[in-house]
């Protein structure tokens, strides 16, 4: 089959699927936020960036994690969703307590953090109730467990890209082509058979390979030699996540810290403190790979007192603002204003400071749930 034909055929498929009532993309969620990118699309490449202590893993995770779940098993979503999570900071047992904090506040609007589920204390055992409601999503949690491998024992890129490439390999079909080569010294043609393109045995399947995060990957050799840390991350993002996404259509999610620099002294007081693509830690090449760039900034960590219109020194750490900061449909100037529960790694898209009496609703709730004495 041509390239032409390929190209062409998915375009009308994709005009198809929408006027069937189908879906080419996985929403976010947020409204605002949609306004200027509709949802997760397969064959996409996702960085999300922040500076120290700002949420990149809690957002990601709502984001790529949660809200994809929701709308699968919820939703009834028509997809299949296949999820490979490289979880290089945490364990899979910290990944799942995190699940089951955010299920319980989710599902049942309890509020309790990961850390007062594990009995830690004598005066904080976890009661009874709590842990008769996990046990009641057990069948929740085994869907979840279809779609979600947690792997924590794999660092290096060859070993990550190895994974899903096995995974490729088994769910689809690698059609070849045949050509011929030429030696410009000699004149001698041969022929070899290389790849044309990848079929995946189900086209509604959205693979994702999610890296939490980029600068806690191991680094390895090439070609003999010992590659640091910056070179193995141009290896992962630019040779092997970029093959993941061009060749079978997967979608990598990359968590990526923004340098130390961009806290500095000297960007606050020119009020260069949001993320930036010119302001990735470690690798500032990743950008280049990337199809968007998502960034998550937290006014009150830098003590601003009002942001956009809200009152930040109410909201404290309860909230966080969404941006497209860059990639290669474009992107930048919407700001997504979020409410932010880290214990229970809850996000939800605020009112405009306008709405005076749907905002009081959200001051209310903050009074009298999370700085309830």
């Amino acid at each position: 089959m041509s390239l032409f034909k390929r190209a062409h055929d998915n375009l009308v498929l994709r005009k198809k699927r929408l006027l069937s009532g189908l879906i080419n993309c996985i929403p976010w969620g947020f409204p605002r936020f949609e306004k200027e990118s509709p949802g997760i699309e397969q064959g996409k490449y996702y960085l999300i960036t922040a500076n120290s202590k700002v949420g990149k893993t809690q957002i990601a995770d709502w984001l790529f994690l949660y809200n994809t779940i929701r709308q699968v098993i919820d939703n009834n979503l028509e997809i299949k969703l296949k999820i490979f999570y490289f979880t290089l900071e945490m364990s899979k047992e910290q990944k799942m307590l995190s699940a089951f904090s955010n299920i319980l506040y989710v599902k049942e609007n309890v509020r309790i953090a990961p850390k007062d589920l594990r009995s830690t204390r004598a005066d904080n055992i976890l009661s009874d109730e709590i842990l008769d409601l996990i046990k009641k999503y057990e069948p929740y949690f085994n869907k979840i467990e279809e779609i979600v491998e947690f792997i924590d024992d794999i660092r290096n890129p060859t070993g990550i890209f190895k994974f899903a490439y096995e995974y490729a390999m088994k769910n689809g079909t690698q059609h070849k082509k045949t050509v011929e080569f030429t030696d410009n010294k000699t004149g001698d043609t041969w022929e070899k058979e290389v790849d044309d393109y990848y079929e995946p045995h189900d086209p509604e399947e959205y693979v994702m390979v999610f890296i939490d995060h980029v600068s806690l990957i191991s680094t390895e050799k090439k070609n003999g030699i010992q590659m640091n840390l910056h070179q193995s991350i141009v290896e992962l993002s630019s040779n092997y996540l970029v093959r993941l996404r061009n060749k079978y259509n997967y979608i990598p999610v990359v968590i990526q810290q923004q340098a130390a620099a961009q806290e500095s002294l000297d960007n606050f007081k020119l009020g260069k403190l949001k993320p930036t693509a010119s302001g990735l830690g470690d690798c500032k090449l990743t950008f280049r790979d990337a199809d968007m760039i998502i960034g998550l900034f937290s006014p009150f960590i830098h003590e601003i007192k009002t942001y956009l219109g809200y009152d930040i020194m109410f909201f404290r750490d309860n909230i966080r603002f969404l941006e497209i900061i860059g990639g290669r449909e474009g992107g930048g100037g919407t700001n997504c204003p979020l409410y932010f529960d880290g214990a229970v790694n809850y996000f939800k898209e605020l009112p405009s400071p306008e709405d005076e009496k749907k905002l009081g609703l959200v001051y209310n709730y903050i009074e009298q749930t999370i700085r309830k004495k």
